[in-house]
């Protein structure tokens, strides 16, 4: 049995011109999503890394970007610790 481990993917910079194809891309691909409009840019949460992994690929498909990961601890599931993933991508 494996814990899911939540991740968020933060988009920031001169990202207008390609949200509406990540948007689709995160609704086509992810069950379990949502998004908020942050001063910086728009933050997406999922409850699993895997579907952010996903998103990620099909995003550097339509336009490249700086993706740097970090990691923080988000608390014990079932006396595992989970890690709350956090990619910030910069167009």
């Amino acid at each position: 049995m494996s814990v899911k481990h939540p991740a968020i993917i933060q988009i920031r910079g001169n990202y207008l011109r390609y949200i509406d194809e990540i948007l689709k891309a995160v609704e086509r691909n992810c069950g379990d999503f949502w998004v908020e409009k942050q001063r910086s840019g728009i933050d997406i949460y999922f409850s699993d890394v895997n579907d952010a992994r996903k998103i990620i690929s099909k995003i550097q498909r339509v336009k490249k970007a700086e993706i740097k990961m970090s990691t923080k601890y988000a608390g014990l599931r079932k006396g595992r610790v989970r890690v709350l993933f956090v990619f910030s991508l910069r167009f």
